[in-house]
């Protein structure tokens, strides 16, 4: 019986994968955004509740207070467990309680993963872009981020609560124009422990149980907006992290915020420039020699926050736990957020190697 909730996860699991369509159209477009609507109102009651939207600095989340409550239920779970029947009776209970999590996690949002690609949903035709392709994409972005960078460095005045709401009301703008990136909810959080998700080398997570996008309080900006926009991605619906990523570059560059295509382009170049130092290093050195030095310096400014704040080790162990749960989920583990560069090069060669302006409204 301890094994039934695990069972029946990894059935439901199996059987969604064999049934995309299924999934879109029944889970992400039909039960999900309604199951998303009301866990998420519970998590803005909770923001509302603790003054959140007022507030400079970080709060406890809904999803933080929830960790809290887990740990002491289970604690005591396994106290009484041990009590009764020693470490048998704990490990029953720790599978069956284990079990039920993971079938709540795929009715919640993990079903997500088993749905349609996204560029089914926006008719992109993605595959790997060759060495020179990809150096003209950089070129191109260069060019485009460039009017955004009157100073040398990423970091702006935009205090976090605004940085925000900008990426929120940039995503309100992107489903006004194109309804299908999402019907999902989700609440953008600065989370009491930004400090230690960003030792392990994190910027963001999103909680499906509150449907809460946290966000590091304390990145530079562009990637406050970046992150944002990615966590927010997922709570349209888009688990995969190469589509979270590529969103957070859609709706971004399409931003009628200034801050948010800067930061888009910026984010979305060190993509492009990542991919093409592992098709060419040479055309890489070339292109990184010729970079216009204001986003060189951006990008060294970047480098130097996440070198002085990550802690290497912890670092390595998220990494290495994200890319294991990410592998479960049928991804190619960490490495498929660097795949958001082939649907920016599908959208790309689509418009005749071409990058849309933005949303000047």
């Amino acid at each position: 019986m301890a094994l039934a909730p695990w069972a029946a996860a990894l059935l439901l699991a199996a059987v969604a994968r064999v049934g995309p369509g299924v999934v879109e159209a029944h889970f992400a477009r039909g039960i999900y955004p309604r199951v998303a609507g009301l866990v998420g109102e519970a998590a803005r009651g909770w923001a509302a509740l603790t003054g959140a939207p007022r507030r400079a600095g970080p709060f406890l989340s809904l999803s933080e207070v929830g960790i809290l409550v887990v740990a002491v239920v289970l604690c005591w779970l396994v106290r009484r467990g041990w009590r009764r029947g020693g470490a048998g009776a704990v490990l029953r209970c720790g599978l069956a309680a284990s079990g039920g999590g993971a079938l709540l996690f795929l009715f919640l949002w993990g079903l997500n993963y088993s749905r349609l690609p996204l560029a089914d949903s926006l008719d992109l035709a993605p595959a790997g872009a060759s060495a020179p392709e990809l150096d003209r994409l950089a070129g191109a972005l260069e060019s485009q981020l460039q009017p955004y960078l009157a100073a040398p460095g990423p970091s702006g005045a935009l205090d976090p609560g605004a940085a925000l709401e900008l990426a929120a009301a940039s995503w309100r703008e992107a489903l006004e124009r194109e309804p299908a990136l999402g019907a999902g909810s989700g609440v953008l959080v600065r989370p009491a422990l930004s400090g230690v998700i960003v030792g392990a080398g994190i910027s963001g997570i999103f909680s499906p149980f509150t449907q809460e996008a946290h966000v590091a309080a304390h990145l530079p900006e562009p990637d406050l907006l970046f992150t944002a926009c990615h966590e927010l991605a997922h709570a349209q619906g888009w688990a995969r992290e190469d589509e979270a990523n590529y969103l957070a570059w859609r709706v971004g560059s399409r931003s009628s915020s200034a801050e948010v295509r800067s930061a888009a382009r910026l984010l979305a170049l060190g993509h492009v420039l990542g991919a093409l130092g592992r098709a060419d290093r040479e055309r890489l050195a070339a292109r990184i020699d010729q970079l216009d030095p204001r986003i060189r310096s951006a990008m060294e400014e970047r480098a130097r926050f996440w070198d002085r704040e990550r802690s290497p080790a912890a670092s390595r162990a998220a990494s290495a736990v994200n890319d294991a749960y990410l592998r479960a989920q049928g991804q190619e583990g960490v490495a498929s957020y660097g795949r958001m560069v082939d649907l920016l090069a599908a959208e790309w060669r689509a418009a005749g190697e071409r990058l849309p302006e933005g949303d000047r409204r």
